[in-house]
């Protein structure tokens, strides 16, 4: 055998050599499967900044949207070693089940609740991770072109120039604006609040589906304005669309969360990767471009980007109460069955008022229809029952479906009567 043809099969036999003992070091390596919804973007930044700091574990990522994973993981045990996702209500059902380990407190460094909104488990069973905000995506450029100003709070999106031009998602059908209807009720007495949120209804175009589908809208040039969460407009900032956020006085947070399962297959791993998404150096990553979410440690905030939003800085609330996710739902169905279903004859009646003050009718009368249409169908104590609240809280669903259905006829009664008025008032001589 020739010297060449030697040198060439060694050098073959350790290049074999190397590659075998690569694949047993990495088929070596400790796996720590994570269940999550968040995109590939995100989670591949932290894949690899895990794996780097702990050479010794390697991700394995079941991806489950919230309606998916909470069957998923009441029903194969020791499968699943970290559950991290932005959906509270699976995190407090998961807790309810004894399917949990409590954190080593030490590794939360985030105080327990952000203006009012409850932030970690009060038990330690689960902790925020990042949180989100709820805020407004315009087009800067739709403004200037009408001549408006750029809305500032959420009292601005009742201005008659804005109907039609308001993307708004329902939150009874869209999960990320869970906590909306709240936020716009917060700082102001019950019947203000219904009374904005009419007119609000009035220049909506609801959105019952889709999350990217409203910062599209906006960019499209079919809103000006779009309810939406930050990350959803920084991303199609991100990619060039010509768009602006707004956080008004008032933002809906929504915290997003992690936790260990109780029967961990993998639980030293699993400890060390839930201790890297509370570190700093899991903190730190939030602020890539790629993922642009805000830290849940007030510390992070130093190393922030220029221009980052900081919500530890952002003036607080009046009022600090923020509704518990039962109560949110309770007031989303409630805002759904009184007001968004019946937009279509609340326009119309708002168009023959207007009609009537143009013949110059009665306006005593007109102003008494007019306040019948804005005012609230219930107080907040005739909503906010304690038996309302057993019903959503145990998702009895026919039961539900049947309060929401009474609230909806109530409300049709209402503006048809209002509607017979008007007809005769418009008709008097």
């Amino acid at each position: 055998m020739s010297l060449r043809r030697t040198l060439v099969s060694l050098l073959y036999g350790l290049l074999i050599g190397s590659s075998w003992l690569f694949s047993m070091a990495a088929n070596a390596a400790e796996k720590v499967v994570i269940m999550t919804s968040y995109p590939q973007e995100m989670i591949s930044q932290f894949e690899a900044a895990f794996e780097k700091q702990f050479p010794q574990y390697r991700l394995e990522v079941l991806w489950k949207q919230s309606n998916d994973a909470l069957p998923y993981l009441t029903q194969h045990h020791g499968e699943v070693d970290v559950y991290w996702t932005p959906s509270r209500q699976n995190f407090m059902q998961l807790k309810q089940q004894g399917l949990l380990q409590t954190l080593d407190p030490v590794w939360i460094k985030s105080p327990a609740s952000l203006h009012g909104t409850l932030l970690n488990d009060p038990q330690g069973d689960y902790a925020a991770t990042e949180i989100a905000g709820l805020g407004m995506v315009i087009a800067p450029s739709a403004f200037s072109k009408a001549k408006l100003p750029a809305p500032k709070d959420w009292q601005d999106l009742t201005q008659p120039s804005l109907e039609g031009q308001i993307a708004f998602p329902l939150p009874a059908k869209i999960g990320f604006a869970g906590g909306l209807i709240d936020a716009m009720l917060r700082e102001k007495t019950w019947s203000d609040g219904w009374v904005m949120l009419t007119k609000i209804t009035l220049n909506a175009r609801f959105i019952e589906h889709g999350s990217t589908f409203i910062t599209d809208e906006v960019a499209a040039g079919r809103a000006m304005v779009g309810i939406t969460m930050d990350f959803f407009a920084a991303s199609a900032i991100a990619k060039g669309a010509p768009l602006h956020y707004i956080y008004p006085p008032v933002v809906a947070y929504s915290p997003a969360h992690v936790a260990l399962l109780k029967e961990a297959p993998h639980s030293s791993a699993a400890r060390d990767f839930v201790q890297f998404t509370l570190s700093t150096a899991g903190q730190q990553l939030l602020f890539t471009p790629d993922i642009r979410k805000l830290p849940v440690d007030p510390a992070a905030y130093a190393q922030r980007p220029h221009g980052y939003f900081n919500p530890y800085a952002a003036a607080e609330s009046k009022s600090g109460q923020v509704r518990d996710v039962t109560e949110q739902n309770l007031l989303n169905a409630y805002f759904e069955a009184t007001l968004a279903r019946h937009q279509a004859l609340l326009q119309s009646l708002f168009v023959n008022l207007n009609f009537a003050r143009h013949l110059k009718r009665d306006p005593a009368k007109i102003n008494a229809l007019e306040q019948q249409l804005l005012q609230p169908l219930l107080s907040e104590q005739q909503l906010l029952t304690a038996e309302h609240y057993q019903r959503f809280q145990q998702n009895q669903s026919s039961e539900k479906e049947a309060l929401i259905k009474q609230w909806s006829e109530l409300a049709k009664t209402r503006y048809l009567s209002v509607a017979n008025t008007l007809q005769t008032l418009l008709v008097a001589p």
